[in-house]
C-alpha cells in the first residue's frame, strides 16, 4: 500500500460501501418503522384475525299462530357441522378427514363466508363423531341452529307457505349484510309476505383459537359480543279446526279448494287446497328428493284460491238474478216462456241439465232448481252492459287485495270487446253462457268468497286478509237492500225448496243458504263441482266456496264437503248434532248442469 494512487482507489471504494450500508439500513430502518409504528394498528387487527374468529348466531325466527294461538310454525333445534376456514390446504385436508369419519362425499362450499357450512341438520351419532374424533385436530365445529318446523304438516301449507335456502345466485334480490349463502328466506305464501316481521336480528359470537385452529378460549371478548334478537310472533287470522276440517273434506283423488272467509270484515279462517305438501321438506336435508319433486310439480305448490282459474258454473247466476231486478227486467213473481229442456237462439240450441224441462218459473224457483233456460230468457232482455257492470261491482276480473307478494289472478270478465279481439267476433250466444258461468268467464276462489259474502252481509265488499286489523269494506250502493232480500232468500230455497239442487248442505239446527254449481272445463272429462254458501242465514258470520276440480255434481259432491267445513265451524252451538247425522248426506238426483254451448264466430254467426 505504498503506492499513493492505489491507496486512493481502496480509499473511494471503502466510501461508496459506507453509503451503500447508510442506504441500506437507512431503508431498514424505514421499513421498520413503517411495520411498528404505521401498520401497527393494521396488522395487529390481522394478527388478532387469525387468532379470534367472529361467528354469527342464528336469529330464532318468529312464531306462526292462527288465531285462537295455536302453534302453526315455530323452530327446532338443529345441529350444523362448520369448518372454520384456514389456508385451501389445510381445508382440504379436513374435507378429507370429515369424509372418512363420516364415510360420506362431502364438498368444501364456495361461501366467502369465514365459517362453512359443511353438513346441516345432521343426526346425534354425527355430533358424537365430529366432537370425539375430528374437532381436536381440525378446525370443525358444531353449531346449534333453529331450523324452521310446521307443526300440522301439510294443513294450511299453501297460506303458510315454505322457505328456501339462498343460494350465491340471489346476492341481487336480498338485503346487503342482513343474509348470506345458505341462509333460510320466506319463499312463498305468509313466510315470504312477512319475512321482514319474522326474521330476527342475528348476533354475533368471538372465539380464540390457537396455532391449529381449535377452540382455546370460548368468550376472549364478552363485552363485544351481541346476543340475537328473535323475530316477531304472527298471530293469523286462521282457525286452526275449520282449516283441518276443510283439508281432510277434500277428497284426495281430485284436486280441488275451499276458502272460508268471515263474512263480515274478509279475515280468512280456511284456505284449503288438494294436492298439498309438507313445508317442512324444503327444511329437512332428510327429504331431498321429494324436495325436487315438490319444485319440478307446478301441481302440488298451486295456490288453488288465489292462482287457480275456473269457469264459476251457476254460481254466477245471483249476478244476472241481481242485475235483471235493478234494472226492472224480472220481479219474484214474473215469468218467461216455460222450459221445455232447451232454447234455440239463432241456429244453436243452448239446453237445460233437466232434458223434460222445468216448466213456468218465477227468479226464486229458477235459482232454486237451476234453471239454465229460464236465466237464458232473462239475459237476452237484460243484455251484455248491464250483465257486465253488475258482475263488476262484486269484484270479478279484478284482483281482492289479497297480499299483492302473493301474486294473486285477477280471472277474467269478458267484455263484448274481448270477444272481438280474441274471438274474431261478438254474439248475443256468448251471454248465454256467461250468465250460467260458462264461456270465457274465469274466476279464482278466493273471488268466490268475496263475492258470496258480499250477497250475505248486505253488499259491503270485503278485503281477504290473514293478519292485522280489517281492511274498510267497500259498500256496493247501487244495489238495493230489497234485492240482495230476494237473492239470499232465493238462496235459502237451493236448500231448503222442495226442488233444491242443495239439500245435501242442510244441517239441523242452522239455517243457510247456498248455490251449487256443476261447470264444464275444455278437455276436462268430468264437469268441475261447486258449492257456495254463507251462515247463519239471519245474521251470516262465515262465507264458504268449494271447488272440486272433475267432481261432476255441485250439489252432490261439494255441498257434503261444505257442509263437513260449516259443522266444525258451528259444531259448538250444534250441541243436538250428533257426528253421525253430518255422514247421514239426505240423497237427491237434482244436480244441475250448465250445459254451455261452444259457439264459433268464425263458422257459425248466431244471434245479434
Amino acid at each position: 500500500m505504498d503506492d499513493p494512487l492505489q491507496y486512493e482507489n481502496w480509499n473511494k471504494k471503502l466510501h461508496i460501501l459506507l453509503i451503500s450500508v447508510g442506504i441500506l439500513f437507512t431503508i431498514l430502518i424505514v421499513r421498520l418503522f413503517h411495520l411498528q409504528i404505521t401498520t401497527f394498528a393494521d396488522y395487529a387487527k390481522e394478527a388478532e384475525d387469525n387468532r379470534i374468529h367472529q361467528k354469527r348466531i342464528k336469529a330464532p325466527r318468529g312464531r306462526i299462530l292462527d288465531r285462537n294461538g295455536a302453534i302453526l310454525a315455530e323452530n327446532r333445534a338443529s345441529y350444523t357441522v362448520y369448518l372454520i376456514s384456514s389456508s385451501s390446504k389445510r381445508n382440504g385436508e379436513t374435507i378429507v378427514a370429515l369424509n372418512q369419519a363420516l364415510k360420506e362425499n362431502i364438498s368444501l362450499p364456495l361461501s366467502k363466508e369465514r365459517s362453512k357450512r359443511l353438513k346441516r341438520d345432521v343426526d346425534f351419532e354425527t355430533v358424537c363423531v365430529v366432537e370425539e374424533r375430528l374437532m381436536d385436530n381440525w378446525p370443525l365445529a358444531i353449531e346449534i341452529e333453529p331450523r324452521r318446523q310446521y307443526q300440522f304438516g301439510s294443513t294450511a301449507a299453501h297460506i303458510l307457505g315454505y322457505m328456501g335456502e339462498i343460494q350465491d345466485n340471489d346476492a341481487q334480490k336480498i338485503p346487503r349484510g342482513r343474509y348470506v349463502s345458505g341462509d333460510y328466506v320466506g319463499r312463498s305464501g305468509i313466510e315470504k309476505v312477512f319475512e321482514d316481521v319474522l326474521r330476527g336480528q342475528d348476533g354475533v359470537h368471538y372465539i380464540e383459537m390457537d396455532a391449529k385452529l381449535r377452540i382455546k378460549n370460548e368468550h376472549p371478548f364478552p363485552e363485544r359480543e351481541r346476543n340475537p334478537k328473535p323475530g316477531k310472533d304472527l298471530k293469523l287470522t286462521l282457525n286452526l279446526d275449520v282449516q283441518r276440517a276443510a283439508q281432510k273434506a277434500l277428497p284426495d283423488s281430485l284436486a280441488g279448494c275451499v276458502v272460508v272467509l268471515d263474512i263480515q270484515n274478509g279475515a280468512v279462517l280456511a284456505i284449503a287446497n288438494q294436492p298439498t305438501f309438507d313445508p317442512n321438506v324444503f327444511v329437512s336435508f332428510q327429504s331431498q328428493e321429494e324436495r325436487l319433486r315438490l319444485m319440478a310439480s307446478d301441481n302440488d305448490l298451486l295456490n288453488r284460491s288465489i292462482q287457480g282459474l275456473y269457469p264459476p258454473g251457476s254460481t254466477l247466476k245471483m249476478v244476472s238474478s241481481i242485475a235483471a231486478i235493478e234494472a226492472g227486467v224480472t220481479d219474484t213473481l214474473s215469468t218467461f216462456a216455460a222450459c221445455a229442456g232447451s232454447l234455440q237462439v239463432g241456429d244453436v240450441i243452448f239446453r237445460c241439465f233437466n232434458r223434460d224441462g222445468h216448466g213456468e218459473l218465477n227468479l226464486l224457483e229458477a235459482t232454486e232448481t237451476s234453471c239454465n233456460i229460464y236465466f237464458n230468457q232473462l239475459a237476452q232482455i237484460l243484455g251484455m252492459e248491464a250483465w257486465r257492470e253488475t258482475a263488476a261491482k262484486f269484484g270479478f276480473g279484478q284482483v281482492t287485495g289479497f297480499h299483492a307478494k302473493l301474486q294473486e289472478n285477477p280471472g277474467l270478465l269478458p267484455s263484448k270487446r274481448w270477444y272481438i279481439e280474441k274471438e274474431g267476433g261478438w254474439v248475443t250466444g256468448h251471454l248465454m253462457n256467461l250468465v250460467i258461468g260458462q264461456g270465457a268467464m274465469l274466476v279464482t276462489p278466493l273471488q268466490m268468497a268475496r263475492y258470496v259474502s258480499a250477497l250475505g252481509n248486505g253488499g259491503y265488499l270485503v278485503t281477504p286478509h290473514v293478519h292485522g286489523p280489517p281492511p274498510p269494506k267497500q259498500k256496493i250502493d247501487t244495489i238495493s237492500e230489497n234485492t240482495f232480500g230476494i237473492v239470499k232468500e232465493s238462496m235459502r230455497r237451493v236448500i231448503y225448496g222442495k226442488n233444491g239442487t242443495g239439500s245435501r248442505l242442510r244441517i239441523d239446527g242452522l239455517e243457510l243458504a247456498g248455490k251449487s254449481g256443476t261447470a264444464q272445463v275444455p278437455n276436462r272429462p268430468n264437469d268441475d263441482a261447486w258449492f257456495v254458501a254463507f251462515a247463519p242465514y239471519e245474521k251470516p258470520e262465515i262465507a264458504i266456496v268449494v271447488v272440486v276440480e272433475g267432481g261432476g255434481g255441485g250439489g252432490s259432491v261439494a255441498a257434503p264437503i261444505a257442509r263437513a267445513v260449516l259443522y266444525s265451524y258451528f259444531e259448538d252451538r250444534l250441541l243436538h248434532t250428533t257426528k253421525r247425522d253430518l255422514l247421514q248426506i239426505r240423497p237427491t238426483n237434482r244436480d244441475e248442469r250448465s250445459s254451455h254451448v261452444t259457439i264459433s264466430t268464425r263458422n257459425r254467426p248466431v244471434g245479434t
